[in-house]
């Protein structure tokens, strides 16, 4: 009699798991989809915002609203967001109630070039980025003759005045004009000619020191073009 007992209470507690996970699975299928929290990290640009990722979900996915939690995987979630053109990092969690938490790391675009055929970014990594229609930075334009070759050499430009709050400031284009590469600064009236991007930190130097002096006693309006072609020399055009 305590045999069978025994098996009884045996057999009873393998049904009652049978039905509790039976009764999990079945809630857990029927559950809607939740996109309980949408996290961006902070970034000085703004190209992706949490309305832009639901937007951007739906226009992939279809209405949310009424998905459920096991059409989805974490994987398919953060392979679809990862080919925003905007977003470089995401993750995806997701709980059995149905609550998808989403952090979203956004790129960051350092230079625009605009040819007469082409319009895009160069993100922090020197590869090419879409532009955005939620949102357009304020950044250097390399504008001109400009290929793909040409992008190693404006992403190390870049690089080298953003490291001077001087020149991050004055340098507002970079125009490639066949042979030559022409400086676009802020304050002043003038081209500066470079010629190519070698030497450039004693290009920059020599420019700074004729900057510190010859213009602070000509002004800054008085010459039309400089240039910085030549091995520690600057030829001036006046006005």
């Amino acid at each position: 009699m305590k045999k069978v007992f025994v098996i009884f209470r045996w057999i009873l507690l393998v049904t009652l798991l049978i039905f509790l996970l039976v009764f999990t699975n079945n809630r857990q299928s029927a559950q809607k989809l939740s996109l309980h929290k949408i996290s961006i990290k902070s970034s000085s640009d703004n190209f992706v915002d949490r309305q832009i990722v639901l937007d951007y979900l739906d226009a992939k996915l279809g209405d949310l609203d009424s998905a459920l939690i096991t059409d989805f995987s974490v994987a398919e979630l953060e392979s679809i967001l990862y080919s925003h053109p905007s977003i470089k990092e995401v993750e995806v969690f997701t709980s059995q109630k149905g609550d998808v938490n989403i952090i979203v790391e956004q790129k960051k675009a350092i230079v625009r070039i605009k040819t007469s055929y082409e319009d895009y970014y160069l993100d922090e990594f020197g590869n090419k980025m879409e532009l955005s229609n939620a949102y357009t930075p304020k950044l250097v334009v390399a504008s001109g003759s400009v290929n793909a070759d040409d992008h190693k050499d404006i992403y190390k430009f870049i690089n080298e005045i953003n490291k001077s709050d001087f020149w991050k400031s004055q340098i507002t284009q970079i125009h490639f004009e066949h042979d030559d590469i022409l400086l676009i600064p802020r304050v002043g009236n003038h081209k500066i000619s470079i010629g190519s991007f070698e030497h450039l930190v004693d290009k920059l130097d020599n420019l700074y020191q004729f900057y510190k002096y010859a213009i602070n006693i000509k002004g800054w309006q008085y010459y039309t073009n400089i240039n910085l072609k030549f091995n520690n020399q600057i030829v001036c055009t006046k006005k």
